[in-house]
């Protein structure tokens, strides 16, 4: 820390060089620990320390998010207590493994398997959930960008109408090798229409990957709406061990194969329904869908894939130093989120929450703070205090020189890697009831210089 970064450059030098030594002296103890035996005479510095700041927040609906070639892609459907029900899909293209294949004389289909390799889950699998897989009619681009709640025109026939109870963490064995947790889904079983097309592709669409997209566009995989519980599992779709295969035989051969993948340089992207919410928890309907803020007092929210964000705002520290009538050093300022004990075996909590300031626009950007590092910054769970914390000491010392009337448009608060993880957590608000809980707060160290 230094001095300048709050933006003094008034007063003797001595009383800046002392001030900048009880600011790192600070750093993790509260103001009655220290600066014993080193106060100036004439006592021209006082520290204090108070957790009572005023803060508004209060959760909001996210409007989308960016879902293009995610690292993992999330598929299922959860039935949320709380949030209500969520179905992940997504779109992909599909590759051929060689080019100008030749499916020899008088091909006939046998069976078309599409394979998914698990990356990970959420949820309750012991639900059964139902897979749908569809034929895109409408190209997708890998240099394109797609967002959560983009859509593209499918077909009507559902060549999966698979139910299953995923198996995240069971090896997968498979023509006697045991390989990393995937599942199989026979898409020949309800129509051979989509195998046919792949095997009757003219010598053009087999020519290269370019043409072959083109003709076939790709599939859209999503599930059925669970009635209760539920799951969204986390899938590694550039995995060599997701595929579709091709299973055939012609006039010459039996017991012919072919596999087409899906690389890194396909095209993919998650889609997210939350049903509007219709069947989510009347408080959070209330606060979140409805807008009624005085709700953020009890209860605030965030969700990710697409769903909840919460703002915050610390309105009278624009005022702060006036109030005090006195100049104001921001020694440390802590802002502690502490979660609501609910739910907590079936919904893990996010390992990361992000923390960054809303602008004018709708956009947000990092803050100074985070320039410092996660060590120094924060947001990862504390899983023995059952909360996340985040120091924002720049930001607060900004918010006090600005002075009263000067534009703030808050903070807002989300889970890191929202795009392409399943995770909700729910947290005390500003007042939250029972009183016995511990509330969203702002701990603040700080100095008063008197001139």
């Amino acid at each position: 820390m230094k001095t300048n970064t709050f933006g003094f450059s008034q007063g003797p030098v001595t009383i800046i060089v002392l001030s900048l030594f009880m600011l790192l002296q600070a750093c993790n103890k509260r103001p009655d620990q220290i600066g014993a035996g080193i106060q100036p005479d004439k006592d021209l510095i006082g520290i204090f320390y108070t957790d009572t700041v005023s803060i508004v927040a209060y959760s909001i609906p996210e409007d989308s998010v960016r879902t293009d070639k995610p690292e993992h892609i999330l598929l299922g459907s959860i039935k949320d207590p709380i949030f209500g029900t969520t179905v992940a899909g997504f779109y992909t293209q599909v590759r051929l493994s060689t080019s100008s294949i030749n499916f020899g004389p008088n091909p006939q289909l046998d069976s078309l398997v599409l394979q998914l390799a698990y990356s990970g889950y959420h949820g309750d699998t012991t639900t059964q959930l139902t897979i749908k897989v569809y034929e895109l009619e409408e190209p997708i681009y890998y240099d394109s960008m797609y967002y959560s709640n983009t859509h593209k025109n499918f077909g009507n026939t559902d060549f999966a109408n698979f139910s299953y109870f995923p198996k995240p963490r069971k090896r997968f064995v498979w023509e006697g090798d045991t390989l990393s947790p995937a599942f199989r889904v026979r898409l020949s079983d309800v129509s051979p229409a989509l195998g046919n097309k792949i095997l009757t592709a003219d010598s053009v669409a087999r020519s290269s990957n370019a043409k072959f997209v083109e003709y076939f566009k790709g599939l859209f995989v999503t599930a059925e709406a669970v009635a209760a519980n539920g799951s969204i599992v986390s899938l590694d779709l550039p995995s060599n061990l997701s595929r579709m295969t091709l299973y055939y035989r012609n006039d010459e051969k039996d017991s012919l194969r072919y596999e087409l993948f899906i690389g890194q340089t396909e095209a993919r992207f998650n889609r997210y329904d939350h049903m509007d919410y219709a069947d989510a928890d009347a408080t959070f309907r209330s606060q979140v869908i409805l807008g009624d803020t005085l709700l953020g007092q009890n209860l605030l929210y965030v969700q990710s894939m697409s769903g909840v964000k919460t703002r915050l705002r610390f309105p009278n520290m624009t005022r702060f130093s006036q109030t005090i009538g006195k100049k104001v050093v921001v020694n440390e300022a802590k802002v502690v989120f502490t979660g609501r004990n609910i739910d907590t075996t079936m919904f893990f909590a996010p390992q990361r929450l992000a923390l960054v300031r809303s602008n004018s626009d709708g956009t947000y950007s990092l803050m100074s703070d985070q320039l410092e590092g996660d060590s120094y910054f924060g947001g990862g769970f504390r899983s023995g205090s059952n909360n996340y914390e985040f120091r924002i000491t720049r930001y607060i010392q900004d918010l006090m020189l600005r002075g009263e009337g000067k534009q703030d448009n808050g903070l807002l608060v989300f889970v890191v890697g929202a795009s392409s993880r399943a995770h909700r957590w729910v947290f005390n608000g500003t007042q939250p009831q029972p009183d016995s809980l511990i509330p969203l707060k702002l701990q603040l160290n700080y100095s008063v210089i008197n001139d």
